[in-house]
């Protein structure tokens, strides 16, 4: 079946299209996903010019997912984390009716040391927002879903994300510190919080949407870290929310050109909390 006339109906019709087009798409993300699979531990890996690391199998991942959208949405565009083969074959983000935005690995770096923890992250983006948003991971072949207004959800499983107030038991994801020295009071969630990185923001706001995490914090994230794990979290309860206190969504996509999205995320009572203590840090006693 195809959907490649998406986005011409009226407000309620684009409204069904949602869970349509999710469903179609995830078959598009498991066939991506069994790719990742096969290669796995057999991936050549490079490294693009900010010395970050890219295997072959990021673009195959990539390209096997944007022949599948050109193929059904030929009125969409696509922004991705690699550099497109035939960016021709989609239309400008400035005139496309929606935007696919794309992370073919997220968690490049596990994925090259053979380290199976690693993501393919799709989302589809109307009107500057998210409005399906796909977490895949292949290794376990779990499959994170979620549509605006529709809910969240883990295969057949709806998602609610954790409510507990800031404790010693809450679980913060927290990023390495390799690239800059974290401030003082992410220090302070780090030794009295439990904390777990896994290498993949997208799999961390999946899990927060699960109720495995209860919050995740990230500064170097762009809007394919972002897009589905923002929809998974937000229709599972929780907030998305820059490190300012401002929702990054609806975003002008024809002015976005590839800045980092630091963010913290979780329940609303938890990001407020942890926004305050990060935006007023108090001095070490």
């Amino acid at each position: 079946m195809s959907y490649s006339g998406i986005g011409s109906g009226s407000t309620t019709d684009m409204n069904g299209d949602y869970e349509a087009i999710c469903q179609q798409a995830m078959g598009w993300v498991r066939r991506a996903g069994a790719l990742a699979r096969e290669r796995f531990g057999t991936a050549i890996t490079s490294h693009k010019a900010d010395r970050s690391p890219v295997t072959d199998v990021d673009h195959a991942v990539q390209d096997t997912l944007l022949e599948a959208i050109a193929r059904a949405c030929p009125e969409d565009a696509a922004i991705t984390e690699e550099t497109q083969s035939a960016p021709k074959r989609h239309q400008p983000v400035a005139s496309g009716r929606r935007c696919w935005v794309i992370d073919p690995i997220d968690g490049t770096r596990n994925y090259a040391r053979s380290l199976p923890v690693f993501t393919i992250s799709v989302a589809l983006m109307e009107a500057g927002s998210p409005v399906v948003g796909l977490i895949f991971d292949p290794m376990a072949g779990r499959m994170y879903s979620a549509t605006a207004g529709g809910g969240a959800r883990l295969d057949n499983q709806r998602l609610e994300a954790a409510n507990q107030p800031v404790s010693g038991n809450t679980f913060i994801s927290v990023p390495t510190s390799r690239y800059e020295a974290l401030p003082a009071v992410v220090h302070r969630w780090i030794d009295h919080m439990v904390v777990r990185n896994l290498g993949s923001t997208a799999l961390h706001l999946a899990l927060l949407a699960g109720g495995g995490l209860d919050a995740v914090y990230c500064r170097r994230s762009r809007l394919w870290d972002l897009a589905a794990g923002a929809l998974l979290a937000t229709e599972a309860g929780a907030e998305v929310r820059s490190l300012e206190g401002r929702l990054y969504f609806p975003i002008d996509l024809t002015t976005y050109r590839n800045q980092e999205m630091p963010f913290l995320a979780g329940a609303p009572a938890v990001v407020t909390q942890l926004l305050q203590e990060y935006q007023n840090p108090q001095p070490a006693a």
